[in-house]
């Protein structure tokens, strides 16, 4: 069986990786479309995933829809030349045409219930849309639902154990306590007209936090000078072993404060859209805050931090959300061998 994966973010990297190595470990001939996008490329380098860049991310409505005919055209001469009997990707704005100008059936992954642009070009081709935890919208028969956060593909106990070793050799003492914060460029398509932290709320936020360990900061813009000493220090590829034994994550973005709750980690989220998994988590397993002022947020935090037992508190609370969940990887390669079976490609 042939499968081609379409990845546009960094997250996505971590999203398929384990379904394209277990693929390939099967035999199976896979092939791996990117985006430069943030440290996309640098990711699938990094964890040795071959992959053919067709495109780069680019700024404003124009220079984004002048990306997107670039991508579509490099993807479907791929598609032509590879012939793969399934497609997958998250959202799928490329993959969904292709598959349909192609006759490909089609897997497409979605959290963002808000990114109502994106699932008209891509979602409304596709041949499967998948959802997990908390997930709103509603896409009739073509819609299969799973259990737990799509982030659980990459950081469910079968697939991550978090390492103390990587922070150590980047100068951080993982048994010293740290607070990480996450600052986002809010660039993407959907994130037209949003605003994050800004100067002065994060230097309160620093200040603040600073009582309780040390800051460590990772920022998609570059930081000012006087910052310069909170910048993470730890490679991109552990990103995931700095989260999982900080004390606490003040994060933007609706990823990366998931990842963080699934790792057992108090996790404080500001500055996002009302997707569903972070309701679930927020309302069902009381992992994530969302706050909607850095006061309130740091009030939070105050509060947090204050608790003696706050590590164990959390693990309980994760441990139900594992064990209510399914194992999402398994749940990919079904859906592959599904849609392969279902609607075979006539060639």
């Amino acid at each position: 069986m042939k499968v081609l994966f379409d990845i546009v973010h960094p997250a996505q990297v971590h999203f398929f990786k384990n379904a394209i190595w277990r693929l390939q470990q099967q035999g199976h001939s896979v092939m791996v479309t990117a985006r430069k996008k943030d440290v996309a490329l640098e990711l699938l380098a990094s964890l040795g995933i071959d992959h053919i860049c067709i495109s780069q991310k680019e700024s404003g409505i124009i220079g984004m829809a002048g990306e997107l005919i670039i991508r579509d055209i490099r993807l479907l001469n791929l598609a032509r030349r590879f012939k793969p009997d399934v497609m997958v990707a998250r959202v799928g704005v490329s993959v969904g045409i292709t598959g349909a100008l192609l006759r490909i059936p089609t897997i497409i992954y979605d959290d963002m219930e808000h990114a109502r642009l994106q699932a008209a070009i891509g979602m409304t081709f596709a041949t499967y849309i998948c959802t997990g935890l908390g997930y709103y919208r509603d896409f009739g028969e073509r819609q299969v639902r799973f259990r737990g956060s799509p982030v659980m593909s990459y950081l469910d106990a079968r697939y991550f154990q978090p390492s103390k070793e990587p922070l150590r050799k980047a100068g951080l003492d993982p048994d010293q306590p740290y607070i990480f914060m996450r600052i986002v460029s809010w660039g993407a398509s959907h994130d037209v007209g949003r605003q994050g932290t800004g100067p002065q709320e994060l230097q309160r936020a620093i200040e603040y936090l600073s009582q309780y360990g040390r800051v460590v900061i990772s920022s998609e813009e570059v930081l000012p000078e006087s910052l310069q000493k909170y910048r993470n220090p730890v490679p991109v590829e552990h990103m995931h072993n700095l989260l999982a034994h900080a004390e606490l994550c003040l994060v933007e973005g609706g990823t990366m404060a998931a990842e963080a709750a699934v790792l057992g980690v108090p996790t404080i989220c500001r500055h996002t859209y009302d997707f569903g998994y972070l309701r679930a988590l927020e309302k069902e397993y009381g992992l994530i805050y969302r706050p909607d002022s850095i006061d309130k947020a740091l009030e939070i935090a105050g509060q947090l931090l204050s608790q003696p037992d706050l590590r164990n508190t959390w693990r309980a609370k994760c441990r139900k959300l594992l064990d209510e969940s399914d194992d999402v990887v398994q749940f990919m390669l079904d859906m592959i061998e599904r849609a392969a079976r279902e609607h075979p490609v006539r060639r």
